[in-house]
């Protein structure tokens, strides 16, 4: 019912018959309700009054704002003063603003903590969106082609699937090979004539061949980040972004493939805090797309192959799988692979995309250690980590230690989410220092950032005390690679670098011996059990929180890195520390080493928030069982402080990239929102019957698709009849041209059952349908079949936004209010139980808010 309606509807109501439910005389009901409209606009000034205060100096007008400005002011002070005239309390049970005024208020809260940066941010225009579900127009039918010809297609294209599958995770497990052959030869060459330099007394000689190696390096990758952008970082947050249904460009191209596996070579090689499984992950992910193409744009020499997957939702499946066998062959952890990508990176998975990623996983897990037995003269299982065993016996723990592990995992949510936070403050600091600047400048930024961090890793071990190295009977289990490894750096006994090589008794220093050796050897060491007190509680303290505030600093410059093994550095110190305190207190009991693997294990939780791909992951690292369930316990606590500060680090580096990512798990809000609070309303569609005129203005906007309308004789009407791409409708369009058509039919062409959504559905179930079914749009049609607007991804951020503006806005309070009232005079007319909680009709979804 129009306002204006039902104006002169209370009015003949209130002073031709008086009250219709109790029977009061009219004169004396018309006086009584002017004195509660008194009070009522009173009550509706303070809540005006409480909103303007809240309300931005300076608001951008919203669609929703225009659409509530279609009443005027004067027209608006009218309405409410006829509809207050019938809005009396029935047995002082109801009052209609208190209960306005407490639903603005929990509301506002609720979109308030609904509202976080992500829902906040200027989205970027550069991203798009995929349509994962392929339509459904009459060339998909496979009833309109010969049986035995599909048969046999589904049989090659199924062939070929395998083919790609094994080749996907071969490639991977030889770039994850080749990568840690050539780090290790350079690292060997670069610290062999360090160490000589240094044990000659040439001091200035060594430090300057030393970050010689450091500079040069960054110069290298900074130069192939400056030729393939999307190469620098981990990757992990493009990858996921892509797999939730977003165009990230430039992600899955080879020459990203061609700089992200040199430079982070060269950044590991540099000694620079990064690792190289995350980049891992992103390698596989563009073997996986580009194998899915079957051709290659930049080597159009190469003969094309099979190229049936060559579209969204296959080449999204093959991207899951090359993202398991990353993981899979960087950790040695085949299931681990498949759960990180299950768990953390795809947003859509099947039983079938399963069995597929572990096969790929499994082949690239093979295919390293194939080629490290032919290196190394025998086939094992430790990976490219080399983690291996680090216990000779089964490791036991006592029963209030599970109390100290909680205690270890709380400090590593805590150390994890200050990660976050401060590595987000960092980026966004940088983002707005190189804004508009020359992207060349970001070499120069990493060159020095990362030489003044390596010179600081030089010059302190320098100032540290040595510790006296005691051998005794079971010392030999802990040198070597799987174990100790102590550096004697600036110490008097200098007969040898290393006393693994010498094996005597003599001195080291301790934070040399973590600083100054490849990243994989200090967790070893720190993981080493059996070798309580070799670190002493003040190194400890003190390289965790150096390297804390290194690792922080160095992620996000512009150079290929990731995060695990500097998180699981930081980590793996936090839990040592831990646990040569409790050594201290307790004694012979206590194994630092199996504190350090919680430790690790937390802080990476804490950093990614990653659960159950993340335990596999550290058990099969650690190739030790026997500590699944405190490792379940640290991951689980971390994971749950963690989220009470921040988002995970992916996710928090997806906000600053504006990319509009999709979460699984809608916020409240949206229980109370349905799919007409966020639609577009200015939609442009086409008839069935459309003319070249209407195609080409239609072809001129940046929309991916056009609702079919029906128009009708009139050709007022839009009732919706399917959607057609811009792809169909620009082969209408040509097909119209070239047969001389002015109108043509264009049913053939259009997808005729998409999904689509009623206007009172529930926002919540229309971002489930938009997630599960990966589309990149949803028409919205109203009780009559009549297109009435669209949703696409974009609309699902803005969307809380939208909320908080509209709540702030004294007009649609009062809009709100007469809706309220006009239901409550509804309700009352039809003798409905005056005590009974108000309900909120869904065809008014704004009302839904409050």
């Amino acid at each position: 019912m129009e306002l204006s309606t039902f104006k002169s509807s209370t009015n003949n109501a209130l002073l031709g018959g008086g009250d219709i439910e109790n029977g009061s005389a009219p004169l004396t009901e018309l006086q009584r309700v002017k004195k509660e409209k008194d009070a009522l606009e009173a009550e509706l000034r303070a809540i005006r009054k409480l909103l303007d205060e809240k309300a931005p100096a300076s608001a951008k007008k919203t669609d929703l704002e225009s659409m509530r400005d279609s009443v005027t002011s004067n027209e608006m002070g009218d309405e409410v003063g006829s509809l207050n005239s019938d809005m009396s309390p029935t047995n002082g049970s109801f009052n209609p603003f208190t209960s306005i005024r407490n639903r603005i208020k929990a509301s506002s809260n609720d979109a308030k903590k609904f509202s976080s940066r992500r829902y906040r941010k200027k989205l970027g225009e550069k991203f798009e969106s995929f349509d994962y579900d392929a339509p459904d127009d009459a060339s998909q039918y496979s009833v309109l082609r010969d049986a035995k010809e599909v048969a046999i297609e589904d049989s090659r294209k199924e062939m070929f699937r395998w083919i790609y599958l094994v080749l996907i995770g071969g490639f991977t497990g030889l770039i994850a090979y080749w990568m840690t052959f050539c780090v290790g030869r350079l690292v060997t060459v670069k610290w062999d004539h360090t160490w000589e330099l240094l044990q000659s007394g040439k001091t200035v000689e060594s430090y300057l061949y030393y970050i010689s190696w450091t500079a040069v390096c960054m110069v290298l990758a900074g130069l192939l980040v400056l030729w393939a952008p999307e190469s620098a970082g981990s990757g992990i947050p493009q990858v996921k972004a892509y797999l939730n249904g977003n165009q990230v460009p430039g992600i899955l191209r080879f020459k990203t493939l061609v700089a992200k596996v040199l430079g982070i070579t060269l950044c590991v090689t540099s000694g620079m805090p990064a690792g190289r499984e995350g980049p891992m992950v992103h390698t596989g992910s563009i073997l996986g797309a580009g194998f899915a193409r079957g051709y290659s744009d930049y080597f159009p020499c190469l003969p094309n192959m099979y190229t049936g997957f060559d579209n969204t939702k296959d080449r999204r499946d093959f991207v899951s799988m090359g993202a398991a066998a990353g993981v899979a062959a960087a950790f040695n952890a085949p299931i681990g692979g498949i759960l990180f990508s299950l768990e953390e990176v795809s947003s859509f998975w099947s039983p079938s995309l399963t069995w597929r990623s572990f096969i790929c996983a499994i082949f690239a897990a093979y295919t390293v250690n194939i080629f490290m037995a032919a290196f190394n003269g025998n086939f094992n299982d430790s990976g490219l980590v080399l983690f291996g065993h680090t216990t000779e016996d089964g490791g036991t723990y006592e029963t209030w230690e599970i109390f100290a592990f909680m205690l270890v995992a709380v400090f590593g949510g805590f150390i994890g989410a200050a990660y976050v936070v401060i590595n987000e403050h960092i980026t966004m600091a940088r983002k707005k220092f190189w804004a508009g600047k020359n992207p060349a400048w970001r070499i120069f930024e990493a060159v020095v950032l990362i030489s003044a961090m390596l010179s600081a890793f030089y010059f302190i071990p320098m100032l540290w005390p040595c510790k006296e190295y005691v051998t005794d009977s079971d010392a030999s289990h802990h040198t070597g690679f799987h174990g100790l490894n102590p550096i004697q750096y600036n110490c008097q006994d200098t007969s040898s670098r290393r006393l693994g090589e010498a094996h005597i008794a003599s001195h080291y220093n301790e934070l040399a011996t973590l600083l100054l050796t490849p990243q994989e050897t200090t967790i070893l060491q720190l993981y080493s059990r059996n070798t309580q007190g070799y670190f002493s509680i003040g190194t400890l303290a003190f390289f965790t929180c150096f390297y804390f505030i290194s690792a922080v600093t160095a992620y996000g410059i512009a150079v290929p890195a990731g995060l695990f093994i500097p998180g699981m550095m930081v980590g793996a110190g936090m839990g040592r520390l831990v646990g040569e305190i409790l050594f201290s207190i307790v004694g012979d009991t206590i194994d630092p080493g199996l504190y350090a693997l919680v430790g690790a294990s937390a802080v990476l939780g804490g950093i990614t928030r990653m659960t159950i791909s993340l335990t596999v992951i550290m058990v099969e690292v650690s190739n030790d069982i026997n500590y699944l369930l405190p490792i379940m316990l640290a991951l689980a606590i971390s994971k749950a402080v963690g989220d009470r500060f921040t988002h995970s680090l992916y996710d928090v580096h997806m906000d600053l990239a504006s990319i509009p990512y999709l979460e699984a798990d809608p916020p409240d809000v949206f229980n109370s929102l349905s799919a007409e609070s966020i639609m577009a309303r200015k939609v442009v569609m086409v008839g069935v019957e459309a003319t070249i005129g209407e195609m080409e203005e239609a072809l001129e906007t940046t929309h991916h698709a056009f609702p079919v309308v029906d128009t009708g004789v009139t050709k007022l009407n839009r009732f919706f009849c399917g959607i057609i791409t811009r792809e169909h409708l620009d082969g209408q369009l040509e097909k119209a041209k070239k047969e001389k058509k002015p109108v043509i039919d264009i049913s053939l062409a259009m997808d005729p059952s998409p999904f689509i959504a009623q206007t009172q559905l529930s926002l919540r179930r229309v971002l489930r349908l938009f997630r599960g079914m990966g589309l990149r749009h949803v028409v919205v049609v109203d009780g009559r079949q009549r297109v009435v607007g669209i949703i696409t991804r974009k609309d699902f951020i803005n969307a809380p936004t939208t909320v908080q503006s509209a709540i702030q806005d004294p007009r649609f309070v009062r809009a709100t209010r007469e809706a309220m009232m006009k239901m409550e005079r509804s309700t009352r007319i039809k003798g409905a139980n005056a005590n009974a909680p108000v309900k909120l009709k869904r065809s008014n979804s704004w009302v839904g808010v409050l």
